[in-house]
């Protein structure tokens, strides 16, 4: 019996790609806009580049590392106590910058994780007939329980109170112009007076108006106080006793 091997269809032999279509194509993909260092436009090929050393490998570190040791007692297999003024020196200057740098980031993270805003710590004013005669005589009725001023603009902001914040911490600030006898708090004076009574004291008059003038848009005009400005007037309270206490400026 015969057996028929059967024909394979021949196949078209590969087409050959251009060399000189290739070269064209890389030349087309080098960006013109961008200058290669490598690459010579005028002759179309590659030309050497010259490598430098780095500026910085010639440094020669030896001598810092014989000083450490030298002043520091620097050792592979541990530490040891420095035996010079001079190492003992540095070792509480970084000692000192470390306690320092761990300072001001346990204040940040307390800053950023408080729910209230920064201003000067306050604590319950022990009540007697000065005070409640002060907080009488302010412009409005104050309900404060225990006639803690600062605590009540605190309780308010944290309840996005602004209007009320701003009334309180308007209200602490004359009671404090008054104790430090830089105003007169009375019944039936205006906020005018009180401007007025604070003379030439530029730098504390223009802290008083500026929370002043947001308390009256809230208290006679009816008006919205948003967070923003509200902080403007708190933001500035430390300035503000620091400069009554002075009683001056």
């Amino acid at each position: 019996m015969t057996h028929v091997v059967p024909s394979l269809p021949c196949c078209a032999p590969l087409g050959q790609t251009d060399p000189e279509a290739s070269v064209s194509a890389g030349r087309e993909a080098l960006d013109h806009w961008w200058c290669y260092p490598w690459y010579d436009s005028g002759a179309d090929g590659v030309r050497p580049i010259d490598v430098s050393e780095p500026w910085f490998a010639s440094w020669n570190l030896d001598w810092l590392w014989d000083w450490l040791r030298a002043n520091w007692n620097l050792t592979f297999g541990g530490f040891s106590w420095p035996s010079t003024l001079l190492g003992w020196l540095a070792w509480i200057t970084i000692g000192g910058l470390l306690i320092l740098l761990v300072y001001l980031l346990v204040r940040t993270y307390l800053r950023r994780a408080g729910s209230e805003p920064e201003g000067p710590a306050a604590t319950a004013p022990a009540e007697s007939p000065d005070e409640r005669e002060r907080v009488e005589s302010l412009p409005f009725p104050v309900k404060a329980a225990r006639l803690d001023l600062l605590a009540e603009v605190k309780q308010h902001y944290r309840q996005g109170n602004y209007g009320e914040a701003i009334k309180y911490l308007f209200s602490y600030q004359l009671v404090r112009l008054d104790k430090q006898q830089i105003i007169r708090l009375a019944s039936g004076k205006t906020n005018r007076q009180y401007l007025g009574e604070v003379g030439r004291r530029v730098a504390i008059r223009r802290l008083l108006e500026q929370t002043m003038v947001a308390f009256e848009d809230v208290f006679f005009g009816n008006h919205t106080l948003d967070r923003a400005r509200f902080e403007s007037c708190w933001s500035r309270l430390e300035q503000f006793e620091t400069l009554v206490m002075e009683g001056t400026a």
